[in-house]
């Protein structure tokens, strides 16, 4: 991996079972924080480790259970010669890393993604935070872990709605880098069965997105250009996220089809591009409709978001604009002129002629 100075050093990738993992840490200076379904299910390498167990999911990323994970440490005595390993998800690295970053003005950080989103996207890259005054990831810090290690077994253990969240953001690397990868995920067999995949494919998945995202983020480790393409889908995501309570591959899901019919509606992007798109998120068990956005009170709220969306700059947003596969950019929009167009509906229009084109 290409490498950076300081906090923002790039990460080491290692596909390694669990138990070797264990083999290279510190039992006496390493705190596992993980939540007590994936310490359940991957913990018992880790039984000699201290531990810090935080609430499932995304109930995991607040100020109480930040505040909490800090009175563990303190009862540990965790000082600076101590890591932080996250053991979980992407709600376990992003508040695992958040609390590594603030502890004693940062301390020594480490993960071992258990879910696929985590692997492909979420543990990568050192975007870490939390969620505060019902808004995604506004509190949060930069912080890059020393080493991610992948054990492809935990993959298998994953519900299928867990293990289709994730390859939104494989899908979402896909759109941006082009047909290699792109083509490769449609060639993957409608119902993918991941507990039963060659493990060749598995790490193939992992390994394509972790190449795609981290050779963005080692070109702009702070998000201030190149990095900004990785939020495809997302502008419109968090808030279906929030509003709908669905996991957030599912919105992620929603976003990207959203954003490339607004695409298509500004004539950026061909209506044949956005059938293909759409066809592939659906194929994996991915939603591309949703009964809520229905609903014209359902999208003012998610609108609403859009206010709060951490891309903003005064009247203006950078949203990631698909053009084509392959050809992914951040333009600036007026935020008035995308909540008309979410508000009204202008999306379902487009999408669902798209699709209703497909079976003639």
């Amino acid at each position: 991996m290409a490498s950076l100075d300081g906090d923002n050093a790039g990460e080491t990738i290692e596909f390694l079972s669990l138990e070797e993992v264990s083999r290279r840490l510190d039992p006496a200076r390493t705190v596992v924080v993980s939540d007590s379904h994936v310490h359940r299910l991957h913990g018992a390498a880790f039984s000699s480790f201290p531990t810090a167990l935080l609430p499932e999911g995304e109930a995991a990323k607040s100020w109480d259970v930040l505040k909490s994970l800090f009175l563990r440490f303190i009862e540990l005595g965790v000082d600076r010669t101590w890591t932080v390993f996250a053991l979980g998800g992407g709600s376990a690295s992003d508040i695992a890393g958040f609390a590594a970053h603030l502890w004693m003005r940062g301390i020594g950080y480490s993960s071992a993604p258990t879910t696929l989103l985590a692997m492909v996207d979420a543990g990568l890259g050192g975007k870490n935070g939390i969620d505060f005054g019902g808004y995604k990831n506004v509190l949060g810090s930069f912080q890059r872990p020393k080493a991610v290690y992948c054990d492809m077994e935990t993959l298998r253990t994953l519900p299928g709605d867990q293990f289709a969240s994730g390859m939104a953001e494989a899908v979402k690397h896909g759109i941006i880098d082009g047909e290699g990868y792109f083509g490769f995920l449609e060639s993957l067999a409608a119902n993918f069965d991941h507990r039963a995949a060659d493990p060749t494919i598995l790490r193939r998945i992992v390994a394509e997105s972790q190449r795609i995202k981290l050779g963005i983020v080692d070109s702009d480790p702070r998000e201030t250009g190149r990095r900004r393409v990785l939020n495809l889908g997302h502008s419109f995501g968090h808030g279906i996220e929030v509003e709908a309570g669905i996991p957030h591959g599912y919105a992620v899901s929603l976003g990207i089809g959203i954003a490339c019919a607004f695409s298509v509606f500004r004539k950026a992007m061909a209506e044949d591009r956005l059938r293909r798109i759409l066809a592939l998120l659906s194929s994996l068990g991915l939603p591309i409709r949703h009964e809520a956005l229905a609903k014209s009170g359902f999208r003012s709220r998610v609108a609403q978001t859009l206010r709060m969306d951490k891309k903003r700059s005064s009247s203006m947003l950078r949203f990631v604009l698909p053009r084509d596969i392959g050809d992914v950019d951040v333009v600036q929009v007026d935020i008035e002129e995308l909540i008309d167009f979410f508000e009204h509906g202008g999306f379902l229009e487009i999408m669902e002629g798209t699709m209703a084109e497909k079976t003639r």
